[in-house]
């Protein structure tokens, strides 16, 4: 991860030198940039940031899916997807309520640890 960054930081840098320099003069008179404009590139750059974000939590709960055992698995499935309460889960899969929650730990814990927690 370390290693992306400093490479994107140097794309970054790169990219920022190559912009053309103006005053601030020059820049209202020629009107470098409006304020719709301005407001179309933040905007850009918000929804890059929470794509981005969204995109770490999809991926980290596609690779806890994937480590898990099939038990465990359907569990999390069937109460955070497709949101069946705590007895119901318990019921479908032939477990006890006390086992459930040992489960759900379990998981909770190997997510928390994807994400550096």
């Amino acid at each position: 991860m370390k290693q992306e960054l400093a490479a994107l930081e140097e794309e970054k840098t790169a990219i920022a030198e190559a912009l053309p320099v103006s005053t601030w003069q020059e820049s209202v008179r020629a009107k470098a940039i409006g304020d719709r404009t301005a407001n179309q590139a933040l905007k850009l750059l918000r929804l890059e940031e929470t794509w981005s974000r969204t995109r770490f939590y999809v991926q980290a709960v596609e690779d806890l899916l994937a480590y898990l055992d099939e038990e465990k698995r359907n569990l999390i499935e069937l109460h955070y997807f497709d949101g069946y309460p705590i007895w119901k889960v318990a019921q479908e899969m032939g477990i006890d309520e006390s086992t459930f929650h040992r489960y759900q730990t379990t998981a909770l814990v190997l997510l928390a640890h994807r994400l550096g927690l």
